[in-house]
């Protein structure tokens, strides 16, 4: 004969704890943190696209000379580009990842009055932050 649960004891064997959510990476990895920046750049959220640089943010034209670096540039540089292409938009077509190292080919379209352009881009990520951007041949 089956004896009854007491009445007390049926709340805590239907109550079912939730599973913990699986923990969220506090630092992004450099593929992870270059494809967020597209992101960002697409959604033309400045302050995101920003947060993903350094400070001292080098950005460099291979061949060619250093242009002005750090993150206060690249809030001038961006926020008017942002301004004045408002279907400004890029996506990756190929990319390749060497530890710290993002190499992508990258295809950016919308710019007001101009052709399509397509870009290499090598970053350079530690932390989470892009710490430097070469553009290759533009």
């Amino acid at each position: 004969m089956r004896r009854p649960l007491p009445i007390l004891l049926i709340p805590a064997l239907t109550a079912v704890a939730p599973l913990p959510a699986a923990p969220t990476p506090k630092v992004l990895s450099p593929a992870g943190t270059v494809a967020r920046q597209i992101e960002l750049f697409n959604a033309h959220d400045l302050e995101g696209f920003l947060g993903l640089f350094a400070e001292e943010v080098e950005v460099s034209v291979i061949p060619g000379s250093a242009a002005p670096a750090g993150k206060a540039k690249l809030r001038e540089l961006y926020g008017a580009r942002f301004q004045a292409n408002p279907d400004l938009h890029a996506s990756a077509t190929a990319q390749m990842v060497s530890g710290e190292f993002v190499i992508q080919k990258e295809k950016i379209s919308g710019r007001a009055g101009k052709p399509n352009l397509e870009a290499l881009v090598i970053y350079q990520v530690k932390a989470g932050k892009i710490v430097r951007m070469w553009g290759v041949g533009e």
